[in-house]
């Protein structure tokens, strides 16, 4: 009887199927520290720019020196690449977002281009623009599944929200492209003009265009 009253406690204290089982003291506390070391850079950056987040800067910033930063992440690069994944998720949780898959195209298309604007906005993402302008050149390589990460997944959500609409790959990217391209510069003049004019006016000039290349035949 005890034996299974023993079994039983351990069947109930067992997580729910299909959530993630609760982080142990010292893995929280790694977690967290690596929170804060993203948190650091992104401030750093857009504080000051790409250069303004020295190692040093990034240690001081995240209260802890920088042999424990290299302890969790190994070098600076990986640090980098752990700010643009984050940016990246963060996209993708938008994306996900179930309304963006309902109601007419029209506005369809103007959920989906104000979700990117918003991103667009995002500090972690305009870090990971620094972080691309600033490095450029100095990869040998693509980090690894960055296609997959950076352009792929993109497009699958674009094919998700638009499922009504028969889109080769070329018109898919064509899309994509554009659309990234011009909120891109449009965060860019923000960058640099704090404020940009007539905002809401040139989201609705390219939110006419994109519904016009999706209903292209």
């Amino acid at each position: 009887m005890c034996s299974d009253a023993v079994a039983g406690s351990k069947r109930r204290k067992a997580p729910p199927e299909g959530s993630a089982a609760p982080l142990g003291k010292q893995a929280l506390k790694t977690q967290r520290t690596r929170e804060k070391i993203i948190s650091a850079v992104i401030s750093l950056i857009k504080e000051g720019g790409y250069s303004h987040a020295s190692s040093s800067r990034i240690a001081e910033r995240a209260g802890i020196t920088w042999g424990a930063a290299q302890h969790h992440f190994g070098n600076k690069d990986e640090i980098l690449d752990a700010v643009m994944n984050l940016a990246h998720e963060r996209f993708a949780q938008r994306m996900a977002e179930p309304a963006l898959r309902v109601g007419p195209l029209p506005q369809r298309v103007e959920s989906f281009l104000e979700t990117m604007w918003a991103h667009y906005q995002d500090d972690a993402y305009l870090a990971m623009l620094e972080i691309l302008l600033a490095t450029r050149g100095f990869h040998e390589e693509a980090p690894p599944n960055w296609e997959d990460r950076f352009s792929r997944d993109p497009l699958v959500s674009l094919r998700e929200i638009f499922a009504d609409v028969k889109l080769d790959d070329a018109r898919a990217r064509e899309i994509l492209t554009f659309a990234h391209c011009f909120l891109t510069g449009l965060t860019i003049e923000r960058v640099f003009e704090q404020k940009v004019r007539n905002t809401p006016r040139y989201l609705g000039r390219i939110q006419q265009t994109v519904l016009a290349m999706l209903r292209e035949p």
